[in-house]
């Protein structure tokens, strides 16, 4: 085998071949490598000793560089459990928990825990195709949505192990992530605004301050919303703090910020802070301004903080007679896109909301069709006369 890194000889209707990396002897043949034995021509042959000659190579190179080989896909997802998930908020470590649970099912018991270097993209496009009619609950097809998001999770995952570099590159980059289209919020009129704000006091007066806040302000409703302390909100000035590393609680950006408070926010805060700020229970203050008043034992006591108001939201949502698909995030939704339909810095929103990247907040600029308007307006529109420009 002239200028190749190792020797071929054939043996009966297979092959034996030998090859040498840094002084070391590794030998194959149909037994060890079952490719070898299946008759193929020597041609290709070669061309699987030149592949596995760079292998060879590469986890040599390791071994000198005092890196681990061999790691797992099993142990790489238990390390990514216990440094990686950590840092993400907890709705998002729930729902990477989700999808965990058909991975290690695919690649432990499917694919019998491979090793890390031996998993490549072709086995990324085989989970994504069992995954779509192997479903957790129920029998449906899944839907691209859930298997995008299945490839968010398991690209993640191996940039991991990129990093830690127990392997070379993200096979997951290679896959295509299958295509669906985005959700589409609900973005309430003034009126449906209006009805569900009436419903959500009807319930109480810690709804009803949750919903106002939600439409408000915009902090998200599970992760910023509910975590909110008396210390956290000033209102001679009218702001917010969304604190982000305080007990082990990460915000979504990983950063804390300030939010504004509209009038109508801040007088409804002034009056919450009036009823419940100094209210104890068992001699002791709570710190949450969304906390519960009275106790369920042994489920909560009163002054625990309220970790989900989702029942009475979506009831009077129900009662509010709102439209189908309308959701708590959707109040955010409308506070960004409101703000930008009346012409708010952009920037400045951004840092409001906690966007990472201005494109995020950019992005909800189709969800308001007001500043389209400007294309069929005339100047004489805009001093009160209703002329349109005509067609073209």
């Amino acid at each position: 085998m002239a200028d190749a890194p190792g020797t071929i000889r054939q043996r009966g209707n297979g092959w034996q071949v030998i090859i040498r990396v840094n002084g070391k002897r590794f030998q194959f043949g149909p037994r060890t490598a079952p490719f070898l034995g299946t008759d193929p021509i020597r041609n290709e042959v070669e061309e699987w000793v030149w592949r596995k000659h760079e292998e060879l190579k590469k986890s040599a190179k390791r071994d000198v560089d005092g890196l681990p080989n061999s790691v797992r896909f099993s142990e790489l997802v238990e390390q990514f459990r216990a440094e990686e998930m950590p840092m993400l908020t907890k709705g998002t470590q729930a729902a990477y928990g989700d999808t965990l649970k058909p991975v290690g099912q695919y690649f432990g018991d499917i694919l019998g825990d491979p090793l890390l270097e031996n998993i490549h993209a072709r086995h990324i496009k085989a989970y994504v195709s069992w995954r779509r009619v192997n479903r957790q609950n129920g029998k449906d097809t899944l839907s691209n949505r859930t298997l995008a998001k299945d490839r968010v999770v398991l690209h993640r995952i191996f940039a991991f192990a990129d990093r830690l570099e127990y392997r070379d590159g993200n096979p997951v980059a290679r896959v295509k992530a299958p295509k669906c289209d985005p959700h589409d919020p609900v973005i309430l009129t003034d009126d449906q605004y209006e009805a569900l704000l009436r419903e959500c006091e009807q319930a109480g007066p810690m709804l009803h301050l949750y919903a106002l806040l939600l439409g408000e302000a915009g902090p998200r409703a599970y992760s910023e919303a509910l975590r909110i302390q008396w210390d956290d909100v000033d209102l001679e000035d009218g702001f917010i703090w969304l604190s982000s590393g305080r007990d082990g609680h990460r915000l979504k950006g990983g950063k804390g910020r300030w939010t504004p408070m509209t009038p109508r926010l801040r007088q409804a805060m002034r009056e919450h802070f009036a009823t419940f700020r100094f209210s104890a229970y068992d001699g002791q203050r709570s710190p949450w301004v969304f906390h519960h008043s009275q106790s369920r034992v042994p489920v909560y006591n009163a002054g625990d903080r309220l970790k989900d108001l989702r029942g009475g939201f979506d009831r009077a949502v129900k009662r509010a007679k709102l439209p189908k698909g309308f959701r708590r995030h959707d109040l955010r939704h409308r506070r960004v896109t409101t703000w930008l339909a009346d012409g708010k810095s952009a920037a400045i929103v951004q840092e409001a909301m906690g966007h990472s990247d201005l494109r995020t907040t950019m992005g909800y600029k189709h969800l308001s069709k007001e500043h389209l308007r400007a294309l069929v307006e005339t100047e004489s529109e805009e001093t009160g006369d209703t002329k349109q420009g005509s067609a073209r």
